[in-house]
């Protein structure tokens, strides 16, 4: 993958945007991540501080919903990333959604080695903030 300079940009207090990526708190303490492209270690990581960023302005638990619809491939040392930032201590449930092949093989890997068991894959965003905000 190739390895270039990767943007952040804080776009308001509530949104940060990381190379083609979109980390926004929304209502309900909800942490909405839109992934694009493919994922190295770096962005993983840039994208995991955003996300910690936002939930530590929240009191309390925060809920992540994934969109993985235009998510390419994540690397391996990426995909170590994604477990590690599941175990957030302020996360709650997570919400991962796109019927990509490779985004929902991602979220398996992801499911899979992940000790958080409030992690789950839906089909629609209707479903998937209907379980987070239950």
């Amino acid at each position: 993958m190739e390895q270039k300079q990767i943007e952040v940009k804080q776009i308001s207090e509530r949104e940060i945007q990381v190379g083609e990526n979109r980390v926004y708190l929304g209502e309900d303490n909800i942490i909405f991540f839109t992934a694009v492209g493919e994922h190295s270690d770096k962005m993983a990581a840039k994208i995991n501080e955003a996300i910690i960023k936002l939930g530590d302005t929240v009191k309390g638990k925060v809920n992540l919903f994934v969109d993985l619809s235009k998510a390419g491939k994540s690397s391996p040392e990426a995909r170590k990333i994604w477990q590690k930032s599941s175990e957030y201590e302020k996360a709650g449930k997570t919400a991962l959604v796109g019927l990509h092949p490779v985004a929902r093989v991602l979220a398996s890997f992801v499911m899979g080695v992940s000790r958080k068991q409030d992690m789950r894959f839906f089909k629609t965003k209707e479903e998937a903030l209907a379980w987070l905000k239950e």
